[in-house]
């Protein structure tokens, strides 16, 4: 089934569901260039850059679906020690979570919704599951 995440304003990017250990093992590891603008991991609540080959964006949000830490262009190479509270981390090619803060709710909806949601000024993210 597709899902969609809301955030802030109107754009519409894929995410990666990386819910199984290969998937969330390697993300955008061994990549030259990101294949997806975003993968979602879940349950996790840390992360590394090694094997990476370029800077990322990461979110992290807590079981309510609120984002409690941003991290903008990551650098490769980085490890970030488990974020209290955080139940999913969102990794993302640089720049694309720019008007995401933290305190933001993030919000999953049904494929039937977005048509109703893209008239709105939310950010509207697309989730695929691989």
């Amino acid at each position: 089934m597709t899902k969609y995440l809301k955030l802030k304003e109107k754009e519409l990017i894929e995410i990666c569901i990386a819910d199984t250990f290969l998937k969330r093992f390697m993300g955008y590891m061994l990549r030259k260039v990101p294949h997806f603008e975003a993968i979602l991991f879940y349950p996790c609540s840390s992360i590394h850059t090694f094997f990476m080959k370029f800077a990322i964006d990461v979110i992290f949000v807590d079981k309510n679906m609120i984002v409690i830490k941003k991290i903008e262009a990551l650098k490769k190479g980085k490890i970030i020690m488990p974020i209290s509270q955080a139940k999913m981390v969102i990794e993302g090619k640089e720049g694309v979570f720019k008007n995401i803060q933290t305190g933001d709710k993030l919000e999953f909806f049904n494929d039937q919704d977005v048509f109703h949601k893209e008239e709105t000024d939310q950010y509207i993210v697309k989730v695929i599951d691989v």
